[in-house]
């Protein structure tokens, strides 16, 4: 992600300074940022470090909150797991069909399965979690 900020810095300034922006700079942008989210998104689940807003369950009991953290689990590995199955359904439709991005000609499909990875170890981090949350419900 460094390295695409230092990219999109040196394409403004050049864009703005000689007339002379980096090609493709925003398809290298929307190819890193969207595998950087899959590979760090399991992580920031891991460590429950998502945001949260408590609103509502600021003041709620603790095992009122674990059965609510329990059930969001679940949701969220069936919703990481059909991530993971589309992107994998999509990146092979990419690959099937050849298409490239417009300026670079990078093919469409590398970022659907650079991707993947991250969302099947989001899946796997997800039931970990889940099972860790229904674990402290049981005790």
């Amino acid at each position: 992600m460094i390295g695409v900020v230092a990219m999109t810095g040196a394409s403004v300034l050049g864009r703005h300074l000689f007339d002379a922006p980096i090609p493709g700079d925003y398809e290298i942008t929307e190819l890193a940022c969207g595998v950087a989210v899959f590979a760090f998104f399991p992580y920031c689940h891991m460590n429950n470090a998502n945001i949260v807003v408590e609103f509502f369950t600021g003041r709620m009991h603790t095992r009122y909150k674990t059965a609510l953290d329990t059930a969001h689990s679940l949701a969220f590995a069936v919703v990481a797991a059909l991530i993971s199955w589309r992107l994998f359904v999509g990146g092979m439709h990419k690959f099937e069909d050849g298409e490239t991005t417009l300026f670079l000609g990078v093919p469409i499909w590398l970022g659907y399965f650079s991707a993947l990875p991250g969302a099947v170890l989001l899946t796997a981090v997800c039931v970990w979690v889940f099972y860790r949350h229904l674990r402290a419900l049981g005790q």
